[in-house]
């Protein structure tokens, strides 16, 4: 076989691993040049070298632990912040205790808390691979749903978000890959690490629960199934018992704790009040949650300031790409760059959500699919639909601009990822293809240029 062949045909294998590789690159540079008070949320301060006080943000949560290795000793609702659960605060802390072994720098310690939520968007990678390759579609296809995960800007910006949002989309992803895994083999050690991920994500942030509904509603299809078969009732009742005595207990003991020592209620959440900012129930339902008036639409596509979004389809355009980037002050040709990278990015979710229809509701027939594909569809629309009402009426019950970021429906991009990329393995014609990877290459590059400008700030 000539050495060239050779090499294409391992390159053709491979070129999903290439794309992830770049995409684990591109963080690395991104958090390199970024640092820990650069495009964050509720961050609050840090600052090792004084004295430990109770203040608010993700910062002195985790300032905290690191310098007591313990719970603050206060209602956790009466701090900014403090009433999230601790496990991505509590392993920040752990890192940094392991850098300070290395250097007594205190600025180097702060900034390396930053390398875990790096760890964390490697994982997610690495994840959403192997979610894909469980639906047996091509290598081309892998490297088209990679390619828009790999360089999703949102994706990016959590990769150095030193908040909990990056760890609890981790183990929302690994809590889905282990369900399909579960589906698959239906033994106990997948279903226990199912419950290890679903609980760890709850005890990392209280939106991961939202899944429990899918993953709930898979469990009950397939018990539904062995009672008509009459077939494994005995053990798969023992695998949800020993499920739920995995799950519970580590995604509840902080909800737990809280509401036995501090009366605090389990679905706790800190309300800014009407006379904040970003207060939005003063519009109208209709513009809120239907369309926007045109001077918002105006206001966000040429000032670019925070404080012009109420309707919520607008801030999932605008926070999808560019977070909560104040760019009022930048200069026109970045503006110009952020509207062509929010436009790419809203007809792209517009293909992904019918792709979603498509491909996962109306179930059009895969010829390679596995036996188990279609509950791999109801999981995915039973995620994707539990995911977005939650959103919605969180949105609804706390109205405030912050209420409608696009980081709390992150798993949802996973989801239409993959239906891009069954949608993309099954067009007839190169033709199609062609424009397909013309529309994704834009967008990547688009996202691309818009970080280094982020970096280069």
């Amino acid at each position: 076989m000539d050495t060239n062949t050779s090499f294409k045909e391992k390159l053709n294998k491979n070129l999903s691993m290439i794309i992830l590789a770049f995409g684990i690159l591109v963080r690395f540079i991104y958090v390199l040049m970024s640092t820990i008070y650069d495009r964050q949320y509720d961050i609050g301060m840090i600052d090792l070298d004084s004295p430990t006080t109770v203040s608010g943000g993700h910062l002195a949560y985790i300032q905290y632990l690191y310098q007591n290795m313990k719970l603050p000793d206060v209602d956790p609702s009466t701090v900014y912040q403090f009433h999230h659960p601790p496990i991505h605060h509590f392993i920040s802390a752990l890192f940094m205790k392991f850098v300070s072994v290395f250097t007594n720098n205190t600025d180097v310690i702060e900034e390396s808390m930053q390398w875990v939520p790096f760890a964390c968007s490697v994982v997610i990678l690495i994840a959403s691979l192997k979610i894909m390759k469980r639906f047996m579609i091509d290598e081309k296809a892998l490297c088209f749903g990679m390619a828009l995960l790999c360089f999703h800007p949102s994706l990016i910006l959590l990769s150095g978000s030193v908040n909990n949002d990056c760890m609890a989309l981790m183990f929302s992803a690994l809590s889905i890959l282990m369900t399909m895994v579960w589906i698959s083999k239906r033994d106990l050690a997948s279903i226990i690490w199912v419950a290890v991920f679903l609980g760890l994500g709850i005890s990392t942030k209280q939106n991961v629960a939202e899944l429990a509904f899918a993953i709930g509603l898979i469990f009950l299809i397939i018990l539904i199934r062995e009672i008509k078969n009459k077939d494994n009732i005995s053990k798969l009742i023992v695998q949800y018992i020993t499920a739920g005595a995995v799950s519970i207990p580590i995604g509840m003991w902080f909800y737990i704790r809280n509401l036995v020592k501090y009366g605090m209620s389990i679905l706790w959440v800190y309300d800014l009040g009407n006379d904040s900012w970003q207060y939005t129930g003063n519009y109208s339902v209709i513009n809120r949650f239907l369309w926007p008036v045109p001077s918002e639409m105006i206001d966000n596509f040429t000032h670019f300031r925070i404080g012009c979004g109420y309707n919520v389809w607008m801030q999932i355009m605008r926070t999808s790409v560019l977070g909560e980037w104040d760019m009022a002050s930048v200069a026109k040709p970045i503006k110009l760059i952020a509207v062509l990278l929010m436009f790419t990015g809203i007809f792209i979710a517009f293909i992904a959500f019918v792709c979603m229809i498509r491909v996962f509701v109306l179930r059009d027939k895969n010829e390679n699919a596995p036996v188990y594909d279609k509950l791999y569809r109801v999981l995915f629309v039973a995620g994707y639909v539990s995911v977005m009402i939650s959103y919605l009426v969180f949105a609804y019950k706390y109205p405030q601009q912050c209420s409608m970021h696009f980081r709390y429906i992150e798993i949802t991009l996973i989801f239409t990822a993959v239906a891009l990329a069954i949608s993309f393995e099954r067009l007839k014609t190169k033709h199609m293809r062609m424009i397909w990877n013309m529309g994704l290459c834009v967008f990547c590059m688009l996202s691309l240029i818009m970080c280094a400008v982020w970096c280069l700030q």
